[in-house]
């Protein structure tokens, strides 16, 4: 018995080591520079006055771009409540150097760069004496709940798309709480002045949305009233053939 035991439990131990090293044989390794050199959904704001901006679209991408400045490396990671830590998935990375040249994932790479993937996160590593440079690159990301770690600290910003806001507290949030909203060019625009740590969560509903709704709390009530006095007509059926069949029912019971 224990000798079978012991083989059981070898058994195992050898298909867990067994599924860990297919998992980071499957998930590790260099980013495909197909991936990599993919041509992004919109222009990159490299001229952005922020350490982090992210500009949100109606489709189901968005962009970003961080300045990297003096940074050795950037560990790209999401959170998963059941996996642990998982690597964020990206395509059409950019970097721009300090004199403005912008070198999509071949290139980088060719300079010294590295973009590496392993079953926890992704790796960003610039070449030696890189100095000033910004980061680009889009990933998958809705609108109505967008929500990033803060891979680097300082200023944020983050652009919905035309006809969305946050202002009704009810389906619009906005976390961290320190923050302004301005509108450009008919598009809110949500600005931190300092993010250190955390995440930031943005969850916002297009205006047309309120409607929507409006006609479905409407309709709820409307259902609740109606149920309501279902009920008590029922009940009061119910009191009205007890009565008759002289089964002690009072006008006050309830």
């Amino acid at each position: 018995m224990n000798r079978r035991f012991a083989l059981a439990v070898a058994v195992v131990a050898l298909l867990a080591v067994s599924a860990g090293c297919l998992t980071y044989v499957n998930d590790g390794g260099e980013v495909p520079n197909e991936t990599l050199d993919a041509e992004p959904p919109n222009e990159y704001d490299f001229d952005t006055d922020r350490d982090a901006d992210f500009n949100l679209s109606t489709g189901t991408q968005y962009t970003a771009v961080y300045d990297v400045s003096d940074v050795e490396e950037l560990r790209l990671y999401r959170q998963t409540p059941y996996a642990g830590d998982q690597p964020l998935e990206f395509e059409a990375f950019r970097y721009r150097t300090a004199d403005g040249e912008v070198l999509n994932g071949t290139e980088f790479r060719a300079r010294g760069g590295e973009v590496d993937r392993t079953p926890d996160e992704t790796w960003v590593r610039f070449p030696e004496g890189t100095g000033e440079g910004q980061v680009a690159f889009s990933a998958a990301g809705s609108p109505r709940r967008f929500t990033t770690l803060a891979y680097v600290d300082g200023s944020y910003a983050v652009t919905l798309p035309p006809g969305f806001s946050t202002d009704f507290p009810v389906v619009g949030h906005v976390a961290p709480r320190d923050h302004e909203v301005e509108t450009i060019d008919g598009r809110d625009r949500i600005t931190w002045e300092s993010v250190e740590g955390g995440s930031v969560v943005v969850q916002s509903y297009r205006e047309t949305d309120l409607l929507v709704f409006g006609v479905i709390l409407a309709v709820a009530l409307v259902a609740a009233v109606v149920g309501v006095a279902y009920f008590r007509r029922q009940l009061e059926e119910l009191r009205e053939k007890r009565r008759e069949l002289g089964l002690g029912v009072y006008d006050d019971e309830e």
